[in-house]
């Protein structure tokens, strides 16, 4: 944890010098949202008077230190990402495995660069771990009231939901699927949630549903955005439509269908094929899942999933070599959306959106389907070892 920490701050030093000394900045544009959404709440207004802010004002109400210590927010992300970490270690003990896998979370520079640059995503890991220690050790009440916190503050861990009820009683006849237990972790985890929306409407009225929520229903963001829907969010945002002829002559906003395949497999397939293998190794699959088939996909999005890489992989069946492959697959095909972007963004060339970008998006999306089959077969191949075991 030392090593972890002492990693962070040094990050977090290197970002203030960089934002004061060289034309790129490192602090990401989200904070400074953040931080103005902060000041008008500090002088009594709406968080969402500032524009581009999309989030619960809870996030806006635990950063009002920033108002007189702007570095503050990184400072309490850091921690958040520290403690994501030490739960993670909880989590293999509990397991039983080896307690180094922790690495993959405490000593990984992507995290590190998040936290340290102003994203709020560590704030919502230490829930998710929350909601899994605690569905791991039956406590479903608890499990419930986190859970409603977590969707609060994303929409996202709504997947979850499932994979937990499936767990719950499982020995119990499919054509008898209402138990005590499955009862009490629905009601908490919709006392949870409806406790806090309730409070944050009854604030900031209308307006928080509509950017905290509706917003992220009908968002048409193509800036910065790995997602395989790429091009088609850029036509609809300027043109209204889809620039697919097939699309337009039925009437069909094709990015607005994007939550089908998404839900499909994120809540219905993966949980009805997982969640009784691993739990763990479930969640990290359905999030894998609901990230590559999101109609926005930004690199912090990742951060979702990473929280459970190292109990995941402290299991995994899957082969060095094979791991090599993909890893260095997965960041290819990101290094050359990225390069693609910088030729967009710094170059001027309008022309690589369509081309390049798009392209590069596609390779992106094939890719993380090839290791979304490759994580469910690991899974599977787990059972199967399983099985062997207590044969033998």
């Amino acid at each position: 944890m030392a090593t972890s920490l002492a990693m962070r701050v040094g990050f977090l030093l290197f970002g203030i010098y960089q934002d004061a000394y060289m034309d790129l900045p490192y602090t990401d544009i989200d904070y400074f949202v953040f931080t103005d959404a902060a000041k008008f709440v500090f002088n009594g207004q709406s968080p969402y008077a500032r524009d581009t802010y999309r989030y619960t004002p809870l996030l806006a109400w635990l950063l009002l230190p920033t108002t007189y210590w702007f570095e503050y927010g990184k400072v309490l992300f850091v921690l958040c990402d520290l403690v994501t970490g030490y739960l993670v270690i909880k989590l293999l003990d509990r397991a039983k495995k080896n307690k180094s896998w922790s690495i993959l979370w405490l000593w990984n520079p992507v995290v590190a660069t998040i936290s340290t640059r102003g994203s709020s995503e560590s704030v919502l890991t230490i829930v998710v771990m929350l909601v899994t220690t605690f569905s791991l050790s039956s406590q479903y009440a608890i499990a419930g009231l986190f859970l409603g916190l977590a969707v609060h503050l994303k929409i996202y861990p709504l997947i979850y939901i499932p994979s937990i009820l499936l767990t719950i009683d499982k020995s119990q006849p499919w054509y008898r699927p209402v138990t005590r237990a499955r009862i009490v972790f629905v009601l908490t985890t919709a006392l949870g949630f409806g406790v806090l929306t309730a409070l944050m409407y009854h604030i900031y009225g209308d307006e928080y549903l509509q950017e905290a929520y509706l917003y992220h229903l009908s968002r048409l963001d193509h800036r910065h955005n790995f997602s395989v829907y790429n091009l088609t969010l850029y036509f609809s945002s300027y043109q209204g439509f889809s620039s697919l002829p097939l699309f337009q002559k039925y009437g069909v906003h094709v990015e607005k269908l994007a939550f089908l395949p998404q839900l499909g497999l994120s809540m219905v397939l993966i949980p009805l094929k997982l969640a009784n293998i691993d739990l763990v190794g479930c969640f990290f699959v359905q999030t894998f899942a609901f990230i590559t088939f999101n109609k926005v996909i930004t690199s912090q999005y990742f951060i979702w999933c990473l929280c459970f890489l190292p109990i995941y992989t402290a299991n995994s069946t899957i082969n060095i070599t094979k791991t090599a492959f993909l890893l260095v697959a997965w960041i290819a095909t990101q290094a050359l959306w990225l390069w693609n972007a910088y030729q967009l963004e710094f170059l001027g060339k309008p022309d690589i959106f369509t081309t390049g970008i798009w392209v590069s998006s596609c390779l992106f999306f094939v890719c993380n389907c090839v290791l979304l089959i490759a994580f469910a077969d690991d899974l599977s191949a787990q059972k199967r070892a399983q099985l062997q075991k207590k044969k033998h």
